[in-house]
């Protein structure tokens, strides 16, 4: 099996039923290259756009002159509107996109080179991520690849419901390339400083195809971002 994040996405994209579209300026279609290495990409990639100037960022995506004017073309505000404006372009469920500095030129004190933007839009969820890559204008480029695919892959990885009393109930996540349906939802809890606060969830997978009985994992979400990390506690059932 390819365990490249470009197939482990295409995997999540597919196990989930939804499409993607990419909106990348520092990248310059990087991340787009590595989604169509995988075959059968076709059926969750609908297509991005190349926005390298800010005049393709505004008339293409529908950037705001305004935005570019104020914060600039390398800006979490810029990210954002780059996503949305893809996702309205293609009709994808999901759009990422990427703006920075990639360098060895173009840097300032206040931007400097391997500052990197990172934003994906959804229905009900905008996520930016800011980065500082701290390698040539390759290696920084590959970094803000690898960072928006895994961006997608944390995004996609849990499908859960949020209650009326802000607790969540985990339906299922991928785990290891496997797709794993939760049986029991155990103990959660909030813990972290303003800004980084997180939710921990225990819980139980079917048993199924498990010989003993299910798998206990402890599920971790960002209420900042709202992706999702996972961690198996143990192969065999355990109070959750």
């Amino acid at each position: 099996m390819d365990d490249s994040l470009e197939a482990q996405v295409g995997r999540l994209l597919k196990a989930r039923g939804l499409t993607v579209a990419l909106a990348e300026s520092c990248t310059g279609g990087l991340v787009a290259h590595r989604l169509t290495n995988v075959p059968g990409s076709s059926a969750y990639l609908l297509g991005g756009v190349v926005s390298y100037s800010n005049e393709a960022k505004q008339h293409v995506l529908g950037v705001s002159p305004d935005t570019l004017r104020v914060h600039g073309a390398v800006s979490a505000e810029t990210a954002l509107e780059m996503a949305r404006g893809a996702r309205r372009l293609f009709g994808a469920d999901l759009a990422v996109s990427v703006t920075g500095v990639a360098g060895p030129d173009g840097g300032s004190a206040a931007k400097p080179v391997g500052l990197t933007f990172i934003a994906l839009a959804a229905e009900g969820n905008e996520i930016v991520e800011q980065q500082l890559w701290q390698k040539d204008r390759l290696g920084n480029k590959d970094e803000s690849a690898d960072a928006a695919l895994r961006l997608i892959g944390r995004f996609l990885s849990v499908e859960a419901e949020v209650q009326p009393d802000g607790s969540v109930r985990p339906l299922w996540f991928v785990w290891q390339g496997e797709r794993k349906r939760v049986t029991d939802v155990g103990r959660q809890w909030v813990e972290g400083e303003p800004g980084k606060r997180r939710r921990h969830v225990l819980v139980m997978t079917d048993a199924q195809h498990s010989p003993g009985g299910g798998e206990t994992f402890e599920l971790t979400l960002s209420l900042d971002s709202w992706t999702w990390a996972v961690a198996a506690i143990s192969s065999r059932p355990v109070a959750v």
